[in-house]
C-alpha cells in the first residue's frame, strides 16, 4: 500500500512541465527584451546611414539647379537621375510655394524624414523638398521572433528532459531489472529512489522476487521432503510387507510344524497388515492435509470437556500401558474457536506418541492453562533421556523424523507429530515441543475465545 506521504508521478512531472516552461517564457522574454534593443539599435545605425544617402542626394540635386538655371535644363536632368523612387520624392517649390517640379505624380502617403535645401535661380529663391521613407525590411523581426521562439522551445525540451532525466532513468532500470527477473535473475534488486509511485513499483517489484525466491526455496524444500518421505514410507511400508511375504510363503508351502504355529503365522500377518494398512492411512491423511483445502467446521470449545472426552476413551489403553493419567485443568474453562475434530485428533496423536516413547510405568500429564489472551494445552511424561537431545526438539514435528529404535520395531510411522502440527495450524494455534529434566513436553497455544472480544 502506498504512503500518505509519497508523492505522485503526475504530480511531478507536472512540476518539470511548469518549471520548464516559466525558464522557457522567461528565457524568451529576456531575449526579446535584448534582441530588440539590439535590433532598435542596429536599425538606428541604419536609419543615419540613410539619411546620409538622402543628404548625399539633395547635396547633388542643388548642385544639378544651381549648375544649370533653365526650367527645361535641370528637370530633365532630375528625370534623368537614377535614386529609388520608393523611397525618395523630390519637390521644387518657388517662394509662393508653388511647386516647379515633383518626381511623383501622388504625395507620399508617409515620410520618415523632410530633407530640404534652398538655392537661388536666376534670382528667385526656390526650395528643393527631399522626403524619404526608410527602406522596408518585413522578414526581419519576424525571423528574429522564430529564432528565439525556436531557442525556447528548445530550453523547455532540455529543462523538462533534464528534470525528468533521472525518473526516466529509474523507468528503464526498473525495466531492466524486471526483463532479469522474468528471465529467471530473482536475486536482482531495484534501487528504491524517491517517493512516488515508481518507488512503490520498485519496492512491490523486490517483494515480489523475494517472494518468488521464498516460494521456490519452501518448493524445493517440499520437493527434498517428498523425496525424503517417499524413500522413507517405502522403507516402513516394505518391512511389514516383507514379513507378510515371508510367514505367507511359509504358509503357502506348508512349511510350519503343527497348527498352532499355523495360527502364530496367521496372527502375525494379521498384525502386520494391520500396521501396513495405519501406515497408509497416516501417509494418506497427510497427504489431504497438506494439499488439499479442508474445510474447518470452527465453534467454541470448552478444553476441559474435551480432555475429558479423551480421558475417557483411551484410560484403559493407558493404563494398559503401564501409564498413570493426571489431569490439571484450569478451573475457569478456557475456551478455543476450532474445529473439534482436528483437535481430538491432535490429542489423540499426543497420547499415542506418549505410549510410544514414554518410559513405563511413569505418569502422563494433562494441562489446561489460560495465559492472558491465550489457551495452552501441554502433554507431558518421563522419558529416557538418553534417547532424546535438544537437537530432536527441532526437528520431531518433521514428517518421517523417528527415533531410530521405533522405526527398527516398526512401532512408528514418523507423521504422528507432522499430521498435528498441520491440525493445529489450521485452527490458527502453534505447537512445540521442549526438554525439562527427565520429561518430554508438548505444549498447544490458541487463542482464547475472549480474546476475539475484545
Amino acid at each position: 500500500m502506498r504512503d500518505r506521504n509519497s508523492k505522485s508521478l503526475r504530480t511531478e512531472f507536472l512540476g518539470f512541465f511548469v518549471i520548464s516552461l516559466v525558464a522557457s517564457m522567461v528565457f524568451g522574454m529576456m531575449s526579446y527584451i535584448i534582441v530588440e534593443n539590439l535590433y532598435f539599435k542596429a536599425k538606428q545605425d541604419i536609419y543615419e546611414t540613410e539619411k546620409q544617402d538622402a543628404t548625399a542626394l539633395i547635396e547633388e540635386l542643388k548642385t544639378i539647379l544651381e549648375t544649370d538655371q533653365t526650367k527645361d535644363g535641370w528637370s530633365d536632368k532630375l528625370d534623368a537621375l537614377n535614386f529609388d523612387t520608393n523611397i525618395y520624392f523630390i519637390n521644387v517649390v518657388d517662394e509662393q510655394g508653388t511647386i516647379l517640379y515633383r518626381s511623383h505624380q501622388e504625395e507620399p502617403q508617409q515620410r520618415d524624414y523632410i530633407l530640404y535645401r534652398a538655392l537661388n535661380l536666376n534670382g528667385e529663391n526656390k526650395i528643393v523638398f527631399l522626403e524619404g521613407l526608410y527602406k522596408d525590411r518585413p522578414y526581419e523581426e519576424s525571423v528574429l521572433v522564430m529564432v528565439i521562439i525556436l531557442m525556447s522551445v528548445i530550453l523547455f525540451i532540455f529543462v523538462f528532459f533534464r528534470l525528468a532525466n533521472n525518473r526516466i532513468n529509474y523507468i528503464h532500470e526498473i525495466s531492466e531489472t524486471v526483463g532479469r527477473i522474468s528471465k529467471g535473475d530473482l536475486d536482482s534488486q531495484i534501487r528504491i529512489s524517491g517517493q512516488d509511485e515508481l518507488t512503490w513499483l520498485a519496492g512491490n517489484i523486490n517483494m515480489m522476487g523475494q517472494s518468488i525466491r521464498e516460494r521456490n526455496a519452501i518448493e524445493e524444500k517440499m520437493e527434498k521432503s517428498k523425496k525424503e518421505l517417499i524413500t522413507n514410507m517405502a522403507h516402513d511400508l516394505s518391512t511389514p510387507l516383507t514379513s507378510i511375504i515371508g510367514y505367507l510363503n511359509l504358509i503357502k508351502d506348508r512349511k510350519y510344524p503343527d497348527e498352532s504355529k499355523l495360527v502364530e503365522y496367521v496372527e502375525i500377518c494379521f498384525n502386520k497388515s494391520q500396521q501396513l494398512k495405519q501406515l497408509i492411512s497416516k501417509l494418506f491423511e497427510y497427504s489431504k492435509l497438506t494439499s488439499e483445502a479442508i474445510k474447518l467446521e470452527k465453534t467454541n470449545l470448552d478444553v476441559n470437556r474435551l480432555i475429558d472426552q479423551v480421558k475417557v476413551e483411551y484410560f484403559h489403553l493407558i493404563e494398559d500401558n503401564h501409564l498413570q493419567l493426571e489431569l490439571d485443568l484450569n478451573p475457569e474453562k478456557p475456551f478455543i474457536y476450532a474445529d473439534p475434530i482436528l483437535v481430538v485428533r491432535v490429542f489423540e496423536n499426543l497420547i499415542h506418541n506418549a505410549i510410544k516413547y514414554a518410559k513405563k510405568p511413569g505418569i502422563l500429564r494433562i494441562k489446561s492453562i489460560i495465559e492472558n489472551d491465550d489457551v495452552l494445552v501441554t502433554f507431558s511424561n518421563n522419558i529416557d533421556r538418553k534417547q532424546f537431545k535438544n537437537d530432536d526438539m527441532k526437528r520431531i514435528f518433521e514428517r518421517m523424523y523417528i527415533k531410530d529404535q521405533s522405526r527398527s520395531q516398526g512401532s512408528g510411522s514418523g507423521l504422528g507429530l507432522a499430521i498435528s502440527r498441520e491440525m493445529v495450524e489450521l485452527n490458527g494455534g502453534k505447537i512445540w515441543s521442549q526438554l525439562e529434566d527427565d520429561q518430554i513436553v508438548f505444549i498447544i497455544r490458541f487463542r482464547n475465545i475472549n480474546s476475539y472480544k475484545t
